[in-house]
């Protein structure tokens, strides 16, 4: 599912740089349905290697500490890029926008704001709040706010990697993931009825139904990342009966594929109504087994995939850059401008901070396996999940974990 994975990282791009040429027609899901199909994404990729690779005694702890290696070195990467590219256009004479943002207001801003600010900033950890939040152009000071567009100052702006609100969604779903997705399909499947009765009633009852609350609030998401659970669990089922054949593969991941690159050209029913986010998060779940059996084994559908976090993080500072170069976005030339390069700067990122870190994902997983079989605790059921994970990894079929935007 690497190509999947790419291409919303890439209608991500496009959502915040501009589409191909400024043609609508080329900017593919946009931002949001981008985001959103992600979490599912992520919620199956959770959901398989919590079934099937981290069992047993110490297995929170290594899925805690694989996940927090994956995501952390890249993201600080960028942060550390976006601090020196800023401050050293900043004494040139150009100001990128977070920093300008902090110019202006971090020294009149109260200290507890500023710290609170500037600590989710390094740690993840709450920059999904932020979107909740906005500062007061007058006396600098940080309130909560039900919808940021109506707001001077969201305090969204004064994030170096603003889309990483998005990281700490994950983060909180992983905080949770253990406990969720081994349950029966009957109790997950209760926990995202909940959460979409949550939804309703946020937008019903209190009328909450614009952005963020849309996709931006973890209680409501939970619904997507446990679709994708689901979706595991029929790729399991599917699996066990033979269904997941050649012909049945190609066609959904074909057909999945192209739903998202050609999605402003199918019916307008379809583009960013409640009807339409629903037919496509709905269909998703049903076509990911698909995709997942057809690419498993593809080392180049896997290298493709492992450039989908890092163009979702790089992406941003490169459109930071575009006025400096007299570029706007959504420009003609700017869309253009943007993806080849966060391509070609997720490689590099990748190559250089990715790579080395994985192979302390794998001593994590390693040890893992050690402490379980020395334990000898599993149970005849864990011993075939952990069998069945050991020989996808021979054969070549362990996809690993996934990335998110996430999504």
């Amino acid at each position: 599912m690497g190509i999947l994975r790419l291409l919303l990282a890439l209608a991500v791009v496009f959502a915040h740089a501009g589409p191909l040429f400024g043609v609508r027609a080329l900017a593919m899901t946009g931002g949001p349905l981008a985001v959103q199909m992600f979490y599912v994404v992520s919620g199956f990729y959770m959901a398989l290697v919590l079934n099937e690779k981290y069992r047993g005694p110490g297995s929170y702890k290594a899925f805690a500490e694989s996940r927090l290696v994956r995501l952390f070195p890249m993201y600080l990467a960028v942060v550390a890029l976006t601090l020196a590219v800023g401050l050293t256009l900043h004494f040139g004479g150009h100001t990128i926008p977070p920093l300008r943002c902090w110019i202006e207001h971090g020294r009149a801003m109260p200290w507890p704001d500023a710290l609170g600010l500037g600590l989710v900033q390094f740690t993840i950890v709450g920059q999904d709040a932020v979107v909740f939040a906005a500062v007061d152009p007058a006396t600098s000071e940080l309130f909560a706010t039900a919808d940021f567009h109506t707001e001077a100052l969201p305090a969204w702006r004064f994030m170096l990697v603003p889309q990483a609100w998005t990281i700490g969604l994950e983060l909180m779903f992983y905080a949770v993931a253990p406990l969720l997705v081994r349950r029966r399909a009957a109790v997950i499947g209760l926990v995202v009825l909940a959460s979409l009765a949550l939804r309703v009633a946020l937008v019903r009852r209190l009328g909450l139904g614009n952005d963020p609350w849309t996709y931006r609030f973890f209680p409501t998401e939970l619904a997507l990342f446990l679709a994708g659970a689901l979706s595991y669990r029929l790729y399991r089922a599917l699996g066990r009966r033979g269904w997941l054949r050649p012909l049945a593969t190609w066609g959904v991941t074909v057909a999945t594929i192209g739903a998202v690159a050609v999605y402003p050209l199918l019916p307008a029913a379809l583009h960013w109504s409640p009807y339409g986010l629903a037919v496509g998060l709905l269909a998703l779940p049903f076509a990911l087994p698909f995709a997942f059996e057809l690419t498993a084994r593809s080392r180049l559908d896997r290298a493709v995939g492992e450039l989908s976090y890092p163009v979702y993080l790089v992406h941003y500072l490169l459109c930071f850059l575009l006025p400096v170069v007299g570029m706007r976005p959504w420009s003609i030339w700017s869309g253009l401008a943007v993806a080849p390069l966060a391509v070609l700067s997720a490689w590099m990122l990748w190559r250089f901070v990715g790579v080395p870190i994985e192979g302390w994902r794998q001593r994590i997983g390693a040890r893992l396996r050690a402490r379980t079989e020395v334990s000898g605790s599993t149970d005849t059921a864990d011993a075939a999940l952990s069998l069945g994970y050991a020989a996808r990894r021979r054969s070549g079929n362990d996809r690993g974990e996934g990335d998110p935007i996430d999504p």
